[in-house]
């Protein structure tokens, strides 16, 4: 069977953190208009990638468990989305599932590094709800203290849970 030259490349460590900075600008500046480009984002993402079929487990399986959390933060009134929202909207579900194809990838670094991807989520996780807030795609229900820091809290431990079940997952089916 021949390979094609893109078989694998969505592996990459840059290309996969690229692909997804993407599909994150996308999602937060055009949201609900946002959900074909995104999907067929991931679509090819997977098609890039050697093991599909445990890419494709990995991705479902990490992208529930975030959207999952946010759906919670909603129902408690801690995410707004527009009013006819009563969970999150779709678009977010597809960015959940965008992140999760970084995790065995461009996050990969952080595997064994618990500390660090604590520290790193706690961070990162969220500062990326803020800046999404700041361009319109949610509006966060508490104050930036609590906001901050229930975000933190959440995102320390959430981020190497994720990254161990990306790689347990991975491990096992691949």
């Amino acid at each position: 069977m021949r390979r094609h030259i893109w078989h694998g490349l969505s592996e990459n460590i840059w290309i996969n953190l690229l692909w997804f900075q993407l599909l994150w600008w996308l999602s937060i500046l055009q949201t609900d208009s946002a959900r074909w480009p995104v999907l067929i984002l991931l679509i090819v993402h997977l098609l890039m990638h050697r093991h599909l079929f445990t890419e494709a487990l990995v991705i479902t399986a990490c992208g529930c468990v975030g959207f999952v959390v946010d759906s919670i933060l909603t129902l408690l009134g801690f995410f707004r989305f527009s009013p006819d929202h009563v969970l999150p909207p779709f678009w977010l579900f597809l960015l959940w599932l965008g992140f999760a194809a970084t995790l065995r990838q461009g996050l990969k670094y952080f595997v064994g590094r618990w500390y660090l991807a604590m520290t790193s989520g706690a961070v990162a996780g969220a500062a990326t709800y803020f800046a999404a807030a700041e361009l319109g795609a949610v509006t966060l229900g508490w104050s930036d203290i609590e906001s901050l820091l229930l975000l933190a809290t959440i995102w320390a431990l959430m981020f190497p849970g994720l990254l161990w079940l990306s790689h347990s997952l991975g491990r096992r089916y691949v």
